[in-house]
């Protein structure tokens, strides 16, 4: 529950308080023996977890939040991560909840440019891409996940991993350091917790394999002394969810969807409907500075770049976020004895251009997922599969970050409003000559 309280400055203080919905147990004695232990019970540790429960394998997440994320910045899940979901249980039911992607929308210079349209032709999957909340995603499976059977060790962080020098098919295993921790997200001040769970504060778990999908930030490769190699970008997004009143969607033209709109100063706006009548937003600039992301400011953007505006018949406007991205990508998928792997934002980071963040990681955990169970039990040589993860996911995600570092650059360099003019023109030329319902084409037969 969140209580704010006023601070001399006029700020308020926001304090998240422990109650029923936050269940956090008291951490595992020193020694304690598991399969595989994860860090982080985001969408990719999540993931990995329900593989794991769903082949016997005894696993355990261990993860700094309180409770599972209310907010995200992913709002597309593709076709390819619906059929990895659903392997798991949860594919179909979170494509239900979701709103098909059908349509997206591109604008700029105070006009809509045109129409691309026939994402949702389901030709080589019975999925079609999908406009869900990461949030959506990380519920459902973390409902699977316990479902299951597994365990959540929530207000804790992984400090460390080591593996010993005896391969992982001569039974050697990882040591994994925890402690007691609590993030929430400033100026928000974490809880302090009842003694009960303050009596251990540390510990350490013995585990045959582990696995780092915690985020960019990952203590797990820090403490392996891998290089997370490339570069930051200037610009940085400004996200909020909005609600609008019921129909105003439809009325307006903004009933399905994506929306973009790209200006000659490199700023661009991204609208995606969620559920119901709620719009996932992003603002991208350069130069922009936290205490400047207001309701008012977004509202004010919306205004001056938005072809003909964004309705603001709003009854819920979420707490904007900011955030920065950045290119990177990790020198190694695995330790040197191939006991310790790193998944998700962990091994790969990039900007949210083509909406692929998450997918690539939902991706990596259903390749390391299985394999890792293989393994572990004795169907597979750790030292012939595991191999594989690697050489199968890294060149997917070299693909992505080059991709979508050129689609970035192209959006957010500046440009002469002559170069804009002719940018747009061509644009419109070729939105308009495919026929309705034909773009993207037909590649394939059904």
């Amino acid at each position: 529950r969140r209580n704010q309280q006023g601070r001399e400055d006029g700020r308020p203080i926001v304090i998240i308080m422990v109650d029923s919905g936050s269940h956090v147990d008291p951490l595992p004695e020193p020694g304690t023996e598991y399969d595989v232990v994860v860090s982080g019970a985001g969408p990719v540790g999540l993931m990995i977890g329900c593989y794991m429960q769903s082949q016997g394998v005894r696993c355990v997440l261990i993860d700094p939040h309180l409770k599972n994320g209310d907010g995200s910045k992913a709002a597309v899940t593709m076709p390819r991560s619906f059929e990895m979901l659903e392997r798991v249980g949860v594919g179909t039911a979170i494509a239900d909840v979701g709103r098909p992607a059908g349509l997206a929308r591109l604008g700029s210079n105070g006009g809509w440019l045109g129409k691309i349209t026939g994402f949702t032709s389901a030709r080589l999957s019975q999925y079609v891409p999908t406009a869900v909340g990461q949030n959506i995603v990380e519920a459902h499976l973390c409902a699977r996940y316990l479902e299951l059977g597994g365990k959540i060790l929530r207000a804790a962080r992984v400090t460390g991993v080591s593996e010993d020098d005896t391969a992982a098919d001569e039974g050697g295993r990882c040591t994994v350091a925890v402690e007691r921790y609590v993030y929430v997200r400033p100026p928000a001040q974490a809880p302090p917790l009842p003694p009960a769970l303050a009596a251990l504060t540390s510990t350490s778990l013995s585990a045959r394999f582990a696995v780092g999908a915690d985020g960019k930030q990952s203590m797990v490769r820090e403490s392996l002394g891998l290089g997370y190699e490339g570069h930051e970008y200037a610009q940085s997004f400004f996200l909020a969810d909005v609600e609008l009143e019921e129909g105003v969607a439809e009325a307006t033209g903004w009933e399905r969807g994506l929306h973009a709109v790209i200006e000659a100063d490199g700023a661009f706006l991204l609208f995606i409907r969620l559920q119901g009548n709620v719009f996932r937003t992003y603002y991208c600039a350069a130069g922009m500075e936290p205490e400047q992301c207001t309701q008012e400011f977004l509202k004010e953007r919306w205004a001056a770049k938005v072809p003909g505006g964004f309705p603001l018949k709003i009854t819920r406007f979420e707490a904007p976020s900011t955030f920065s991205v950045s290119c990177r990508l990790v020198t190694h998928y695995a330790s040197p004895h191939g006991k310790v792997f790193l998944a998700g934002d962990a091994a790969h980071c990039h900007s949210p251009a083509g909406g692929q963040g998450m997918n690539t990681g939902l991706q990596d955990a259903a390749n390391l997922g299985w394999k890792l169970a293989a393994v572990v039990k004795g169907e597979a040589s750790a030292a012939k599969l595991l191999p594989t993860y690697e050489a199968e996911r890294r060149p997917v995600a070299q693909w992505v970050l080059s991709t979508t570092d050129k689609t970035f650059a192209g959006i957010t360099t500046a440009s002469s409003p002559a170069l804009a003019v002719a940018r747009n023109w061509l644009i419109k030329t070729v939105l308009w000559l495919p026929p309705p319902g034909g773009r993207p084409p037909a590649l394939f037969p059904d």
